[in-house]
Parts: C-alpha cells; sequence; structure tokens
C-alpha cells in the first residue's frame, strides 16, 4: 500500500523552526524511493508552478496539477 503525504506550502505556523522548503525535499526523496505520492499545495506567487515542476523533473518523478485557482495550484508527485 502506498503512503499519501501532504505538505502546504502557503502555511507559515507561528514559532514552528521546520522549514516547508526542507519538507518538501524529504517528501519527495520518499516520493522518489517508491514509498507514496506526495501532494503539494502553493501559492504561485511564493513558489511558482514551473519551480515545482523542474523539481519532478529534476527527480524523474511523475508531476500532475490537480487544482489551480487563482495563484493557488496543488500539483501531485508520484514515481
Amino acid at each position: 500500500m502506498m503512503d499519501e503525504y501532504f505538505i502546504d506550502l502557503r502555511e507559515k505556523k507561528p514559532g514552528c523552526t521546520e522549514n516547508p522548503v526542507i519538507r518538501l525535499t524529504q517528501l519527495l526523496s520518499r516520493v522518489e524511493e517508491g514509498r507514496g505520492i506526495l501532494k503539494v499545495t502553493s501559492d504561485e506567487k511564493e513558489v511558482p508552478l514551473k519551480v515545482l515542476e523542474m523539481l519532478a523533473n529534476k527527480r524523474n518523478l511523475k508531476f500532475q496539477v490537480i487544482e489551480k485557482n487563482g495563484t493557488k495550484v496543488t500539483v501531485v508527485y508520484s514515481k
């Protein structure tokens, strides 16, 4: 059974020391290892769609935009 991971790059939790980009990189590594899929929600003003796509290409992952509403975008990464 595949795990499904989710990260919202728009969230900035008060007092949280974990950088969302570091968390994204860690989760992408799990997808690369075939351990699941990753759903990412982002604001294109903060992280452009092209950057999210380039991350997939660099890691040889499948990339699919599943929702685009204004500047909010949700994508899925899979092996």
